[in-house]
């Protein structure tokens, strides 16, 4: 019986949310789909990418000759681009999920590749309509372009649990009980909108408010510039990059994630996975309405949705969770249930099975 396989680049160990979104396709998928599945996944850096591609080239091919496969899911369209001519070749059906920055990266080399071999895809499965709208810009046909939700593996906490992390994350940091946590989590690059958060927002929110920022990135420097220059020490702490055991305790026992995103001309969050990540973890999230955030919080049902560059806007809502963070709490438990419901995992791999026409379990 002929059956899929799954062919990535970015995949764990190697750490990032196109490897947590590709790991979370590929098991929706092997777990969802009565064929066989088969995965060739690069987890390692990018620069060791050119030794990895042509062993992994050589296993596609021969799942396809032997005819253990008869469709090829590439992780992105980075990776589509370069497959895209040996997949013709063969004649095998094949489809290409699409991330975001994928489509919009702005090099004008990278853009007149897309042009030419974008709209030839026979199936593009887009992570956010922001991300399927991009691929349609960028020449993909619309009646090939799909929509999948995406689903988030299921932590299982519930609002007692939520409460007795965010006691301990309090007791390790030395944060008091009358503070309200306010956490980002993610690579700090400039659609992030950390800088512009740090220099516009957080000093017109009350002084109850400790703001953590925990992650890597570009734009570090200029947020260390910034806690400096207006004298933020007592308020904002800068984690730089945390193990995967922090990174969860800090999901876990913050009040309230802010993903404060702006837009940036070739580059977009193609959907937002740790928003979703956070909401399941008991944490308020109040994120920009931009871009594939529209698609990973839903306004007013799992999370908040604000204007993208608005300082009064941010700063008022934040200001009102910080008064009552009583109301904060139970308007976060309840954000949670809607999250786990709408973003479980099999609801994706569903999903996933249908519009790919692979049978289901």
């Amino acid at each position: 019986m002929a059956g899929t396989v799954f062919i990535t680049r970015k995949f764990p160990p190697s750490v990032g949310g196109m490897e947590t979104l590709a790991s979370d396709v590929w098991a929706t998928l092997s777990a969802g789909a009565a064929t066989p599945t088969h995965l060739i996944a690069h987890g390692g850096a990018n620069r060791l990418l050119p030794l990895w591609l042509p062993g992994a080239t050589i296993r596609l091919v021969a799942l396809v000759l032997r005819r253990k496969v008869d469709l090829v899911l590439t992780g992105d369209v980075v990776l589509h681009l370069l497959l895209a001519p040996l997949l013709r070749l063969l004649g095998v059906r094949h489809a290409t999920m699409a991330m975001g920055k994928d489509v919009v990266w702005s090099p004008a080399w990278y853009q007149r590749v897309i042009a030419r071999v974008l709209p030839r895809a026979p199936h593009v499965l887009a992570i956010s309509s922001a991300t399927a709208a991009a691929a349609v810009a960028a020449g993909a046909p619309p009646e090939r372009v799909d929509v999948v939700r995406l689903g988030v593996e299921d932590p299982g906490l519930d609002a007692a649990a939520s409460l007795a992390a965010a006691a301990e994350l309090r007791a390790a940091t030395g944060i008091g009980d009358d503070e309200l946590v306010v956490l980002t989590l993610g690579r700090l690059v400039r659609r992030k909108g950390v800088v512009w958060f740090l220099r516009s927002v957080v000093p017109h929110l009350p002084a109850n408010v400790v703001y953590l920022v925990a992650g890597d990135g570009v734009d570090a420097p200029r947020a260390r510039a910034a806690v400096d220059e207006l004298g933020l020490g007592d308020r904002v702490r800068l984690l730089g990059a945390v193990p995967d055991a922090e990174r969860e305790r800090l999901m876990r026992g913050a009040d309230v994630f802010v993903q404060p995103n702006i837009p940036v001309d070739g580059d977009m969050e193609g959907f937002g996975l740790v928003a979703v990540e956070a909401a399941m973890r008991g944490s308020l999230v109040v994120a920009a309405s931009l871009e594939g955030l529209r698609d990973a919080v839903v306004d007013g049902e799992t999370g908040l949705l604000l204007p993208p560059g608005d300082p009064a806007a941010w700063s008022e809502r934040l200001s009102a969770l910080a008064a009552d963070r009583t109301a904060t709490r139970e308007l976060a438990a309840r954000f949670q249930v809607q999250c786990r419901r709408r973003y479980a995992r099999e609801n994706m791999g569903r999903e996933l099975c249908q519009v790919l026409g692979i049978p289901v379990r």
